[in-house]
């Protein structure tokens, strides 16, 4: 019988690598949610901006923008989704790597991106948790300890994956949030896990760690 998320596993084991940080002060069913309504609060966080507004850097000028914000999510969620299948169907295997600065500026998100490059994002992102979680949800006690070797973080198991994506849409909220008391147009959106996921503890030091 399938177990339920609630009832996953709480201590992922890891090996000799240092352990993945613990994100064990929520609940599976809270990372969930936040990941299953991670694409509706992305949209929900830009309602209202201009498109000025979208594309300013608020926060400096080598801080990205809302708009590029978006675009990042999307590509980084696009290894995500191949890293919650690789890791299910392969366990032990090695994730690929993903370098988030060459893809800003080879993509050119600033420069080249329109606002329909930007919704389509949205709408990917969308689909890609929406196939995501099915196969979330079947996941057994066995599914939830396999795991893959990340580049910058070692072992992570699937369960670990779940939680770096979950954060990983509401870190970018936060700094959406941020730009817009910036800007003077605060809104409210609570943050559904407002304690972040320390990546910087676990990266291996000889690699400068991309996020997720």
């Amino acid at each position: 019988m399938k177990r339920p998320l609630s009832e996953a596993p709480k201590e992922p084991v890891h090996g000799s690598l240092p352990p993945f940080p613990s994100y064990s002060q929520y609940t599976y069913d809270q990372i969930l949610g936040a990941f299953t309504q991670g694409p509706d609060r992305l949209r929900a966080a830009i309602a209202g901006l201009s498109e000025e507004e979208l594309r300013i850097r608020a926060r400096g000028p080598r801080q990205w923008s809302a708009h590029e914000i978006v675009l990042h999510t999307t590509d980084s969620e696009i290894q995500g989704t191949y890293r919650f299948r690789k890791v299910w169907a392969q366990s032990g295997c090695e994730l690929p790597s993903y370098d988030q600065d060459a893809w800003a500026r080879e993509l050119d998100y600033l420069g080249s991106c329109t606002a329909e490059d930007r919704e389509n994002a949205l709408e990917l992102l969308a689909a890609l948790r929406r196939a995501a979680t099915p196969l979330l949800m079947r996941a057994t006690a066995d599914y939830w300890n396999r795991w893959g070797t990340h580049l910058a973080y070692g072992k992570i198991t699937l369960r670990n994956v779940l939680e770096l994506y979950a954060d990983h849409t509401e870190r970018h909220i936060a700094q959406i949030l941020q730009i817009r008391d910036i800007l003077g147009k605060p809104t409210n959106l609570p943050l559904l896990l407002p304690d972040r996921l320390d990546l910087n503890s676990v990266h291996s030091p000889a690699i400068t760690p991309t996020r997720p």
